[in-house]
């Protein structure tokens, strides 16, 4: 089988990035035929294939002189936002992917191709992919970027009806597609869920136990992630053995609004990861993990800390509280905060934000307290949480293109 992969931002650094080199890595025991095409700058390198099979779009050059176009506002490299694009931007964009495609397309002829966000570029391989069959990937933020840009949205997106298949993380993210992609069919989502790559997140085999309580937040630095919510929540703690780690990237303008959070605090760390690699044996060395976001997708981080042996806390997420289930929700491991009202997709109603921080509070003692007094990491969980590896995923989603 011929398998074509197309995404229009780095295979790497975000949710979509990551799902997307993680389909290929698993695709790659069952001898598929893979090939790829996706944004790259700065001299980026990714090997997961071989060169002959990779056909990258390069931003920052003479073709494309602007940095990726992403599809959040805030991004962990480099980028431009759809909202500041003029119409040359969109014509050489659009004019760059179309390249690489046509090269596919007359050397290569796929049977399958999965692209990635319901967004324009996976518009442009519905219509020049007439005789391969096509699953849209749902993101959730390309959801967003429907919703804060219509007028790109009506203007650039059409066809997405004639795609075969979308894939969801949730039943709930159904309603969602239909209320915006409006031709698109229930019949054709599938909730297919998320996974985590087993091999890079997995506990340790023996925990190091520290005298401090290790707290850990990995996300875009972004008041839509609730950071600052968490900043301020952790500091009106004020508890001398427990330690806070921020890893991610700022822009220049949320580095200073860190600083002016943190105010010199040495027991709050800020670094970056260079990757997944690195970002799983750093989640090893914690305690607990931190999700406090007003918007996500799935929250596929949380599964990962999870895997990782962390105790969990995070907002309410409906598609993550459906996919774990029961057994894991009740079981002490995760705890849930609920969501202010939301506004604006990702921003929260100012007046419900003490009683945010006040459940947030909450949530941390219990989960500190958990770690002081030495308990497990509840042995069953861990059976319940594997069935969400990227390995468990992608046998699922085999069974449905072979029958496609």
């Amino acid at each position: 089988m011929k398998i074509l992969h197309v995404l229009a931002q780095l295979p790497s650094k975000t949710g979509s990035g990551v799902y997307f080199t993680n389909l290929i890595e698993n695709f790659k025991k069952y001898n598929y035929d893979q090939k790829v095409v996706f944004a790259t700058q700065d001299d980026y390198s990714w090997d997961i294939l071989d060169k002959e099979d990779i056909y990258q779009v390069e931003f920052k050059t003479k073709e494309l002189p602007f940095p990726i176009v992403g599809m959040s506002d805030i991004m962990p490299y480099d980028n431009t936002r759809y909202s500041q694009m003029t119409e040359e931007m969109f014509n050489k964009w659009m004019n760059a992917f179309r390249k690489r495609l046509l090269l596919i397309k007359e050397s290569y002829k796929p049977d399958i191709i999965f692209t990635h966000h319901l967004w324009i570029l996976s518009s442009m391989v519905v219509e020049m992919f007439t005789n391969s069959k096509i699953i849209g990937i749902f993101h959730n933020t390309d959801l967003r970027q429907a919703q804060m840009n219509p007028e790109i949205y009506n203007k650039y997106v059409q066809g997405l009806d004639k795609l075969d298949l979308v894939f969801a993380a949730s039943e709930n993210q159904k309603d969602d597609i239909i209320g915006t992609y409006k031709n698109i069919k229930r019949d054709k989502i599938i909730a297919i869920g998320g996974g985590f790559n087993q091999k890079i997140f997995y506990p340790p085999k023996e925990k190091e136990h520290s005298d401090k309580v290790r707290i850990i937040y990995s996300a875009k630095i972004d008041p839509s992630k609730g950071i600052y919510e968490l900043l301020k929540v952790y500091r009106e703690l004020n508890l001398d053995d427990v330690t806070l780690d921020i890893i991610g990237s700022p822009d220049d303008k949320n580095r200073k609004e860190l600083e002016k959070y943190i105010e010199g605090d040495k027991s709050i760390q800020v670094y970056n990861v260079k990757d997944q690699i690195e970002l799983g044996e750093e989640l090893r060395k914690k305690d607990i993990f931190v999700m406090p976001s007003f918007y996500e997708g799935l929250g596929l981080m949380a599964i990962e800390a999870l895997a990782s042996g962390l105790y969990v806390i995070t907002t309410e997420i409906e598609a993550l509280m459906t996919l774990l289930g029961k057994d894991i929700n009740e079981s002490g491991i995760i705890k849930y905060v609920p969501l202010p009202r939301i506004h604006d997709v990702d921003k929260p109603v100012e007046e419900d934000l003490p009683q945010f921080r006040e459940n947030l509070k909450e949530a941390l003692l219990i989960q500190i307290e958990k770690v002081r007094k030495g308990k497990d990491y509840p042995i069953f969980g861990m059976d319940n949480i594997n069935k969400f590896s990227w390995e468990s995923l992608v046998d699922r989603i085999n069974k449905i293109i072979v029958n496609l």
